[in-house]
């Protein structure tokens, strides 16, 4: 949604809020300009700057500014020294193009953010710039030990056919490496390289030193376009003609990087009249290996709001010269000036890089920032528009939440304790006022992905809070009680009846994957092949890996598509994407039959088992409709010792449809009722042992 649109729609909390319009606006068109300086304007002073001292000292440079000149004129100069080339001017104002952005034959620089590098535990996220003279490559490896071909020499020999577009080639290599890692000999047919051919035989002979380690066979595809190998001649290769591994997958012996998927290749095992002979290994790239450039004289412009237009390169020269570094600014202090910046800040990355939604208004937030508590409310509504379970603000330095010693869930429209102290009660009020009321006033804040997943999260965090934190609820049977905030996460009531691991019926073995470990799993192995059938809980999560899906299948299946959105241009245009995804082999012993138990609670992790489930249908699924929301989280620290969360990727089922907002649909409906939580039974559990 364009920022103006934005800005319009949030004047009347702005007035509720008591805060002076212009001043939110000017903040609103700075935390505009600051993020398309940040991610867009590739200059090295932008690379190296440390962006939350920029943001806190930027807040602190336009707040003089009292109309669209002096804003346009502080907004310039502030940027400068990161971006001398850009213009802020007031709306309808001429300006002149900066002689720096007339064509040269130097070569282009531009940012490319894969869902944006800002430090987080995620590999997969990550920001780069890239240059039109740097082409990007795929690469199929293997290699081998030096072995008894030390001292000799030896000839590789391939069959190599190439489609390869523009400056596209295909360069077969031979790389023999000593103990140190450094190359004894090379050849990669640098001064050779295949562009569009047939089949033909390629060959490389070289010297394997006295003290060579190991081996290494090459093809790299550099460019756009597809190239296909077969029959690879070499004593030593695992599976060199590509018979083995099936169709479509990876082929088995062979090494394709990260790197090489990331860069915009992928790898897939070929059969039929596409090879040679039998199967054949192909690379093909996407438009990610051939990103378009744009030129810096194309000057990105945007209205900014608050009647001020910016005028910004976000490509530039490569032998242009890097800007001073920009002055610094406190920026770890809980100031105003840090939560202003915070909230810029985090509207500027959620705006361009998150996959499925975006971002609320800002201006309520920089209303809201005198104090922590109404800031924290402020920015959790801003986060409520990208219907992201996994979405949220913290503050770093507070201890971490514990919950109340029992465990509820909204039943027949009404909220029920379903473990702990008082199992079978309903809530009538907390804290003295109606649960419904509290209920719908905290949903308000949360966002999710599916209305199920919404009010299964704001059960969740009324049931958490600081360590001795009191309530009081008014139950319908045992009247007034006052409870206290102390059961750490590991400690949680589960809110069913049964055990971790239990056998409801001869026969019929139930597990709940969230309160047991992948060590619990390997043991219990030979109990759950033994059996008629096995209830796998998903509804709190699952601490064990996707080996539980390697013994329901006798072959290989693939898990949902993950993708990273691949930005080089602002509020996601022309986004390209990132795919990514599992291949799963079968394990022994094999579990018969299986049932999967979910509900709103079940998403992330749950939900690339339920995808797998659901598509190769692996067992039934039990309950209700999963959360919708799947995919790494990425993370930023913020100004004020705020941290900032939320989904990187986007997740396609296997159809293509996107699981967002849709989540996995049971096979096998089922509800709890009011009655048998009090009689001390999980119909969901019974459901899913009457499937089996």
């Amino acid at each position: 949604m364009p920022l103006k649109r934005l800005l319009a729609i949030g004047a009347l909390s702005l007035l509720l809020a008591g805060a002076a319009p212009a001043n939110l606006d000017h903040l609103a068109a700075y935390a505009r300009l600051l993020s398309l300086v940040r991610f867009f304007h590739p200059s090295e002073a932008v690379a190296k700057a440390d962006w939350n001292q920029v943001a806190v000292a930027g807040v602190k440079a336009i707040e003089g500014a009292d109309n669209p000149e002096s804003l346009a004129r502080t907004l310039e100069t502030f940027f400068r020294p990161l971006a001398p080339t850009l213009r802020v001017l007031p709306n309808g104002a001429r300006g002149e193009m900066p002689a720096e952005l007339r064509q040269r034959p130097a070569g282009i620089v531009a940012w490319r953010h894969y869902g944006g590098g800002f430090g987080g535990n995620s590999k997969i996220y990550s920001s780069e710039r890239i240059s039109d003279r740097n082409p990007s490559s795929g690469t199929l490896a293997q290699a081998i030990p030096a072995g008894s071909l030390k001292g000799k020499r030896i000839r590789l020999s391939a069959w190599i056919r190439a489609e390869v577009e523009g400056e596209g080639r295909v360069q077969l290599g031979l790389r023999v490496d000593g103990p140190d890692g450094k190359p004894r000999f090379f050849d990669n047919m640098a001064d050779r390289p295949i562009r569009d051919s047939p089949w033909q035989l390629v060959e490389i002979e070289g010297e394997v030193a006295a003290d060579a380690d190991r081996i290494l066979v090459l093809l790299v595809l550099t460019g756009g376009g597809t190239a296909w190998l077969d029959e690879v001649s070499l004593t030593g290769l695992v599976n060199p003609s590509f018979d083995e591994g099936e169709s479509g997958a990876q082929p088995p012996g062979w090494l394709f990087p990260y790197e090489s998927i990331r860069a915009g290749y992928h790898l897939s095992t070929e059969r039929g009249d596409v090879c040679r002979k039998g199967g054949c290994a192909r690379i093909v790239s996407d438009p990610i290996a051939t990103p378009r450039f744009i030129r810096p004289e194309e000057v990105l412009q945007v209205d900014l709001g608050a009647g001020v237009t910016a005028y910004l390169p976000i490509s530039l020269y490569a032998d242009a010269q890097p800007a001073p570094a920009m002055p610094k600014a406190e920026a770890s202090g809980d100031s105003r000036e840090a939560r202003l910046a915070a909230a810029a800040l985090a509207w500027g990355i959620l705006q361009h890089f998150h996959p499925a939604g975006q971002p609320g208004d800002p201006r309520p937030v920089f209303a809201a920032a005198e104090d922590r508590e109404s800031f924290l409310r402020a920015m959790r509504s801003l986060l409520v528009p990208l219907n992201d379970t996994r979405a949220n603000i913290l503050r770093m330095d507070e201890a971490m939440p514990v919950a109340l010693p029992l465990a509820w869930e909204w039943i027949e429209g009404r909220l029920v304790i379903t473990g702990g102290i008082h199992t079978g009660d309903v809530v009538l009020r907390v804290d003295g006022r109606p649960v419904k009321e509290v209920i719908q006033e905290e949903e308000a804040l949360v966002s999710a992905a599916t209305p199920e997943a919404r009010r299964w999260w704001t059960l969740e965090r009324l049931l958490h809070g600081p360590p001795g934190s009191r309530v009081t609820l008014r139950l319908e049977k045992a009247g007034e009680v006052a409870l206290t905030r102390d059961t750490p996460y590991e400690r949680l009531v589960a809110g069913t009846p049964l055990p971790p691991v239990a056998e409801p019926r001869p026969g019929i073995v139930y597990v709940d994957l969230g309160r047991i470990e992948e060590k619990d799993f390997e043991s219990l192995l030979p109990r759950l092949a033994a059996a008629r059938g096995v209830v796998f809980d998903l509804r709190r999560g699952s601490n064990v890996s996707n080996a539980v899906l390697s013994h329901l299948t006798g072959r290989t299946i693939s898990s949902s598509q993950w993708q990273v959105p691949v930005v080089m241009k602002p509020d996601r245009s022309d986004v390209e994407w990132m795919t990514t995804f599992w291949n799963i082999p079968p394990k022994t012993p094999r579990i018969r039959r299986a049932a999967f138990l979910v509900d709103g609670r079940s998403d992330g992790f749950s939900e690339t088992l339920l995808g797998m489930i659901e598509a190769h249908r692996l067992g039934e699924i039990v309950g209700a409709r999963s959360g919708g929301s799947n995919g790494s989280v990425n993370r930023t620290d913020l100004p004020g010792g705020y941290r900032l969360m939320w989904t990187g990727q986007r997740v396609l089922k296997h159809d293509g449809s996107p699981l967002h907002g849709i989540g996995i649909s049971p096979t096998v409906p089922a509800a709890r009722t009011i009655e048998g939580v009090a009689a001390g039974r999980d119909e969901i559990v019974e459901r899913a042992i009457d499937s089996l």
